[in-house]
């Protein structure tokens, strides 16, 4: 739908995903919302980081943890889930050269878990003479530097992952590169099926064909999504998630995923969850029109946490 291109790569030195999207808009915004805590949050998953080589970068990818933003409780249990990585290089796009972002991050499986550091980098690459007025190209990196089989197989799940999260990216800056994003993040509580199973039993109720609207990758694509009040053109999906153009209740684009759910691997094997993530776009008051490349701003949704956790408790129970 948005020319987003996604792939694993392999070479001597190991196992990465690299993705491609060409974005129309200029490289100085795209650069704000791929280097940015407020920016990586209006897309991907909320975040802060300190933009400099040797900073932190911290993301919050756990639907279930809390708000840590509420208080000081509620940051430090949602730091028992969340990843840190270290910025290893911080530079924004020139006219003659691209914009460079790249984080490492060595504990993603647990303090001390002995597996190789994940590293990610974000280059944005202008298209015009300047480098920067006729759109650009964002490309992404993402892996390992070693091969093996960890790699591979924990790389497997993230080709879907990074192609839809930069289907939100890209949807917005087409459409309302102007304005603000609002999120907002809900989860179920685990239930006793597995992740297909639950999948399965979503996908049955949520969309109905539709031919030639939208698009997708599967055999739905362009499909309807519809339950209650929800409703939305599929842009991409995987086996357990899809991405949602939504036309209600809001404008914007939602993320729905069911997840392994268990304090074991053994329950989780088992149970499951259902979660959901919702990018809201809404108006910034007192802008020139201009784009916003950070536009994450503090507003109210039009959907709070405890209804959109009503409409997945919804879709579980049928």
């Amino acid at each position: 739908m948005y020319q987003v291109t996604a792939a694993i790569r392999a070479d001597e030195s190991g196992h990465r995903v690299e993705c491609s999207v060409p974005l129309p808009v200029p490289a100085a915004v795209v650069w704000d919302a791929i280097s940015t805590g407020e920016g990586i949050s209006s897309w991907f998953v909320p975040c802060a980081l300190e933009p400099q080589v040797g900073g932190r970068i911290v993301q919050f990818a756990d639907p279930g943890a809390p708000d840590p933003t509420t208080g000081p409780e509620a940051a430090a249990e949602a730091m028992l889930t969340a990843t840190v990585g270290e910025i290893t290089v911080y530079s924004p796009p020139t006219t003659s050269a691209p914009g460079v972002f790249t984080y490492v991050e060595r504990d993603w499986m647990g303090e001390g878990v002995p597996v190789p550091a994940w590293e990610t980098t974000c280059e944005v690459v202008g298209n015009g003479e300047d480098g920067d007025d006729d759109g650009c190209v964002l490309r992404l990196r993402s892996g390992f530097d070693t091969g093996g089989q960890l790699p591979e197989e924990a790389l497997s799940g993230s080709v879907d992952g990074w192609a839809q999260a930069l289907t939100v990216l890209a949807h917005r800056l087409t459409h309302r590169p102007a304005d603000g994003v609002v999120t907002e993040i809900a989860a179920t509580d685990p239930v006793q099926v597995t992740v297909p199973e639950l999948w399965a039993r979503v996908a049955s109720q949520l969309v109905a064909p539709a031919s030639g609207v939208g698009g997708g990758a599967s055999a739905n694509a362009g499909a309807v999504a519809r339950s209650g009040e929800v409703g939305g053109i599929v842009a991409a999906e995987s086996e357990a998630s899809m991405t949602l153009i939504l036309s209600g209740p809001a404008d914007g684009m939602l993320e729905l995923f069911a997840f392994p759910a268990g304090d074991t691997h053994e329950d989780a094997a088992e149970r499951a969850a259902l979660a959901v993530r919702v990018f809201e776009y809404v108006d910034v008051p007192g802008t020139d029109g201009s784009p916003l490349g950070e536009a994450a701003v503090d507003g109210e949704p039009t959907w709070d946490a405890t209804r959109w956790r009503t409409w997945l408790g919804a879709l579980i129970t049928g």
